[in-house]
């Protein structure tokens, strides 16, 4: 890890500026300068890019995230202080950055690293993950579906929505069993696939810190080091509280390998698509200054479908990735939520696009989640395994970005009539023989009729 110094950090949410509320910062401090660092730094989108491919915008995109951030610092809502961070300690903090680390072990331990621009040696990191509730009666049958996937490198299992016939509710007894089950569920899974030791992101069931510190063991649950993964979130916008310090100090303290879950909204207080492609930039640096995570999961949304593969959302993800990987040593992921749902050919289109998008830019692929993520057991392997062959597809090709934009145009013109369109496709149960935890044949048929399709549009598979 870098030399974050965590006290000096946790003492800023006591002694910073004090505001009275977040609207009174949000007024007088984020929306003036986020204006200002916009037109100060020319962040212009031609409305009809996906794939950037302009090394001076990317640039002068990550000096505007990182002015942003310098300028705005993090409002923490307990203490109605800002948390400001000097530009020596931000530039502290980058510069002594690890831009890679190797999680998991034994036959299954991978390299998590930075990538550059269309990158030519180190290939993506294909961190396999639903982000969707599943239901408790099948919850590790799902886990060990995922894990049978060839490509996958991590995987952040699904989440778990009840426990013992009742809904797991924040704050209570239920969230932590169920976050404790969670992580039982998910080791007995990585055993029974042969897979004891690969890296995965736990536990997405604890939304509290109370219940990720509980689902913490390493004989049945969360392991420390780098055999685990974690997140803490930067809550909406760039603000945090003690809950979340509570979890950095506790990932840190138990060593894992964690990373920093920021989603800038596409509509929100930033507003249009050049400001949030600062917000979303802004929120890398901040969850290296604030939490000192170790990466990043990066899933800018829209407003109103609550997904990332929108044109808007595409350009955005190229932007930030791309301004990261040339200015900077910050470990990075892309997160893909899709507008459709399982067995429809959209959702395959949306994750085809976002894999383009994304690689060529130097991305690391997080997916796949659908149905706009919010909907039980409406998520399989199958679209995050055309999702991760794209992306391993774009770096087997030295997809450049020219030729990205280029895929991801066409691409686009498959769905984005129909983003407006509620087309949830059907369950897993209904997809997979969850008896045997294989897809069924006629939806195996229907992925690679959608692989010939790609084929046929210029796509090398690597297998």
């Amino acid at each position: 890890m870098s030399t974050f110094r965590m006290w000096e950090v946790f003492a800023k949410a006591d002694e910073g500026p004090f505001y009275k509320d977040q609207n009174e910062w949000m007024v007088k401090s984020f929306i003036p300068q986020m204006k200002r660092v916009v037109k100060e730094h020319d962040i212009k989108w031609d409305r009809k890019t996906i794939v950037n491919c302009d090394d001076a915008l990317a640039d002068r995109l990550w000096a505007a995230a990182r002015d942003f951030f310098i300028s705005v610092g993090v409002y923490h809502v307990d203490t109605h202080r800002v948390m400001k961070f000097s530009e020596q300690e931000v530039n502290e903090v980058l510069y002594t950055k690890r831009p890679c680390y190797m999680v998991g072990a034994g036959h299954d331990q991978r390299w998590l690293r930075i990538r550059a621009v269309e990158d030519r040696e180190k290939r993506p990191f294909h961190l396999f993950s639903p982000d969707a509730n599943f239901s408790t009666d099948i919850h590790k049958k799902a886990c060990m579906a995922y894990l049978k996937e060839p490509l996958l490198d991590g995987l952040c299992a699904p989440l778990i929505e009840d426990f013992m016939g009742r809904k797991a509710t924040s704050q209570s007894p239920t969230e932590v069993a169920a976050a404790m089950e969670h992580a039982m569920n998910l080791r007995d899974a990585q055993r029974l696939v042969g897979k004891p030791d690969v890296w995965t992101v736990s536990v997405g069931t604890a939304e509290t810190d109370q219940a990720q510190i509980a689902a913490a063991n390493p004989a049945w649950g969360v392991r420390p080091s780098h055999l685990d993964g974690r997140m803490v979130s930067i809550l909406t916008e760039m603000t945090t509280n003690d809950a979340m310090l509570n979890k950095s100090l506790h990932y840190r303290s138990y060593g894992n390998v964690f990373g920093n879950l920021c989603g800038a909204i596409f509509g929100g207080h930033a507003g249009g698509t050049e400001a949030t492609a600062v917000l979303q930039t802004a929120y890398n640096i901040q969850g290296a200054c604030l939490y000192g995570s170790c990466w990043a999961l990066n899933f800018p949304f829209h407003l109103k479908w609550q997904s990332t593969t929108t044109r808007e959302l595409l350009w955005i993800q190229s932007m930030l990735s791309q301004a990261m990987s040339r200015n900077s040593n910050l470990i990075f992921l892309n997160n893909l939520f899709a507008n459709a749902g399982p067995a429809t050919d959209q959702l395959y289109w949306e994750c085809a696009n976002h894999a383009f998008a994304c690689e060529s830019s130097g991305g690391n692929p997080w997916g796949a989640a659908t149905c706009r993520n919010k909907y039980t057991d409406r998520a399989t392997p199958l679209e995050s395994r055309l999702f991760h062959e794209c992306s391993e597809a774009s770096f087997k090709m030295r997809l450049t970005r020219a030729q990205a934009d280029d895929l991801c145009q066409k691409l686009m013109e498959k769905y984005e009539a129909l983003i407006s369109v509620d087309n949830y496709g059907k369950t897993i149960q209904e997809v997979y023989d969850m008896e045997k935890i294989t897809p069924r044949q006629e939806f195996v048929d229907q992925y690679l009729r959608i692989k010939d399709e790609l084929c046929r549009m210029g796509v090398q598979f690597a297998y």
